[in-house]
């Protein structure tokens, strides 16, 4: 369970809100836009008919009042050191003030008539104590007895207090500023969230006269992807484009065709044929591998005319691996007389007996045929010629940046409606990102974990 933070976007990054019963600690410099985050998490409880409790422990009522504008059901409290020399620590609400020991405001905090509880400022409850030391276990001892409730708490601190209330805190989101063009533009980021799958990307923060809002990163707009049954993958890209065109970049060390076979076994499953583009040696050593136990050996998807192969390699079809293989579904480009022409033979050998196709088109594999310009060219034919045909067509293109270089890379990413990245790092495990796609959320990475059995690959 989760209680909301009031703001949608900041639920959705802490995956649904801050977990009931546990404290979340918002911290930051000054301005930033601490308090307005915690006091609309008040709010949302007010409107929920939850009992809120909110202390500042640095500013009077009256400016809370004013400046954070909180709901009328909201409890408001200050505290203050005593400076009359009795000792203490005075507690202020609206119906009046009292001295009260440091031990028994750390008490009244965490009782359980509180639904939901804000301590603004929690590195002035130090500052309450007696001495420094009775102030930390004071602090401790707060979010002690609040787990023990079923109260749910936002802490707010600056950046310069202690390590310690984060490693207590079940959550941290960390807002900062960053100079963006000249423009000192504030972000969040949820730092920490034990035990719940949550959003670590950076988000931007938008102030108001209605308070501050966490801004979306963007919104899915393509709404029918082609799912690849991938744990994880479908989950970040939401699938490949159906009717566009997804860019799969590697470094040539990290291996792409789990993702393009899982594709093309759940095409073959929707009996949609699949067209690829690559060097036959690879087709029936490293897909055939990956399709066997999946769906199906490659030379049976051919004979149920479900698989198709452009062969940029090839020079004859007498050549073992080629002539191995159903020749009804191989077309040479050395008897097309060039790999658009090897394009153009087999859509039209496709044409009306159809509704809907994918190709994967291993650009390596042709690099020897076609320059750079005549690559970009390629391109906007198969854009203009191809994805607009008599039926849908999911179009992949896999490129190795070390192959295609830097310039080609860009442009294709530039055009791609989607674009996926998979690398491995120094530390030799392979990562996934996802820089652009209609269908996902761009911005995340994952490990790419191996498996035994199909799809071969989940994401972690």
């Amino acid at each position: 369970m989760s209680r909301s933070t009031g703001d949608e976007m900041l639920d959705e990054m802490l995956g649904g809100g801050v977990p009931e019963g546990r404290t979340l600690l918002v911290r930051g410099p000054s301005g930033v836009g601490k308090s307005r985050l915690a006091m609309q998490f008040l709010d949302a409880g007010a409107d929920a008919d939850e009992d809120c409790l909110y202390v500042t422990t640095d500013e009077p009522l009256g400016v809370v009042r004013t400046s954070l504008d909180p709901a009328e059901r909201i409890t408001l409290a200050a505290v203050h050191r005593d400076t009359s020399g009795g000792g203490g620590v005075r507690f202020v609400t609206a119906d009046g003030a009292d001295t009260i020991p440091f031990g028994s405001l750390i008490e009244r905090l965490s009782e359980d008539q509180w639904d939901r509880l804000v301590v603004d400022g929690a590195g002035g409850l130090v500052e309450l104590a007696p001495d420094r030391e009775r102030g930390r276990h004071g602090r401790f001892h707060l979010l002690e007895r609040l787990d023990d409730h079923e109260t749910t708490a936002v802490l707010t601190a600056t950046d310069d207090e202690p390590e310690s209330v984060a490693r207590l805190a079940h959550g941290v989101v960390d807002c900062w500023r960053e100079e963006v063009e000249g423009d000192a533009r504030p972000f969040c980021r949820v730092e920490k969230l034990r035990s719940r799958d949550h959003d670590t990307r950076r988000h931007a923060l938008a102030h108001d006269d209605d308070g501050v809002a966490v801004s979306a990163r963007e919104w899915a707009t393509h709404e029918d992807p082609f799912r690849t049954g991938i744990p994880g993958l479908d989950d970040l890209t939401g699938g490949f484009v159906r009717n566009g065109t997804t860019l799969l970049e590697h470094d040539g060390t990290a291996d792409h065709w789990p993702f393009t076979a899982a594709l093309t076994a759940r095409a073959v499953e929707q009996d949609a044929p699949v067209v690829l583009v690559t060097a036959p040696g690879t087709l029936v050593n490293r897909v055939d591998g990956l399709l066997a136990e999946a769906v199906a050996p490659v030379t049976e998807l051919m004979d149920r005319n479900l698989l198709y192969l452009i062969d940029p390699i090839s020079r004859s079809p007498n050549e073992p691996v080629v002539a191995s293989l159903d020749s009804d579904n191989v077309v040479l480009q050395a008897e097309e007389g060039s790999i658009q022409e090897a394009f153009r033979t087999l859509v039209a050998e496709l044409g009306g007996r159809v509704e809907e196709a994918v190709a994967i088109i291993e650009h390596s594999a042709m690099a020897h045929l076609v320059t750079e310009n005549e690559s970009r060219q390629l391109y906007y034919w198969a854009d203009g010629n191809v994805m607009n045909g008599e039926y849908d067509l999911t179009l992949v293109l896999a490129g190795d940046r070390s192959v295609a270089g830097d310039r080609l890379t860009a442009f294709f990413s530039g055009v791609a409606d989607q674009v996926m990245r998979t690398w491995r790092g120094s530390d030799e495990l392979q990562y996934l990102s996802v820089p652009k796609s209609p269908a996902g959320t761009p911005g995340h990475t994952r490990v790419v974990e191996p498996l035994e059995d199909p799809p071969y690959v989940q994401l972690r």
